[in-house]
């Protein structure tokens, strides 16, 4: 990115935080990041430009998280799930913009959603490998995709309202036990093959 435009949304976001987004103008931005209004017209066009250019900042290739997948299931998952909570955060002042004036949401709610829409997809291909590979029941690739990404954002959002108000463990602990409770439940069966775990499928089993 530009020198110019990242101190142009550097500017922007800072002021929208301050301001809001209906009150900061344009103006104001070109002043913050010393350079003229006409400069952000024919970088952005508009603040809803810059809001997307907010969004699109360093948000990597979805398909670059899962080509990192080693084919250890729980390794994968929880790769899987801190990676997207790392690009959510990334973006959290984002999406207290958006919290806070729900109706600017719906204006670049088409530019949000291309990032986790795009990592729903590669999920699926990923859980479609497992299905072949035998390890998960075949069907339920897109649940899986829509249940595993639903517990990332239920846990980003909520963090981002309500704090450690309610939700107490740690960003670690609780990814961690997360992705344990989720495999579990597409696998019939535990990570980490020791033998109380072990214990725990036969019992499960019947045997």
């Amino acid at each position: 990115m530009r020198t110019t435009n990242k101190r142009i949304i550097d500017a922007a976001m800072n002021l929208i935080i301050q301001k809001g987004y209906r009150a900061a103008t344009t103006k104001e931005i070109a002043e913050k990041a010393k350079v003229s209004e006409a400069t952000i017209f024919r970088n952005f066009k508009n603040k809803q430009g810059l809001m997307k250019a907010m969004i699109e900042q360093q948000t990597p290739a979805p398909e670059s998280m899962i080509t990192k997948a080693e084919g250890d299931l729980y390794e994968d998952l929880l790769h899987f799930a801190a990676t997207l909570l790392q690009q959510l955060e990334q973006k959290k002042e984002v999406f207290r913009i958006c919290l806070r004036e729900p109706e600017l949401f719906e204006d670049v709610l088409q530019d949000i959603v291309v990032y986790p829409q795009s990592v729903k997809k590669h999920l699926i291909v990923y859980f479609k490998e497992l299905t072949k590979k035998n390890m998960i029941s075949p069907g339920s690739e897109e649940a899986n995709a829509d249940v595993f990404m639903t517990m990332i954002f239920g846990y980003f959002i909520h963090r981002l309202q309500l704090g450690k108000r309610v939700i107490t463990l740690s960003e670690e602990t609780m990814l961690k036990h997360s992705t344990e409770i989720f495999m579990k439940g597409i696998t019939g069966r535990s990570f980490s093959g020791s033998k109380e775990d072990e214990g725990w499928v036969q019992r499960k089993n019947g045997r």
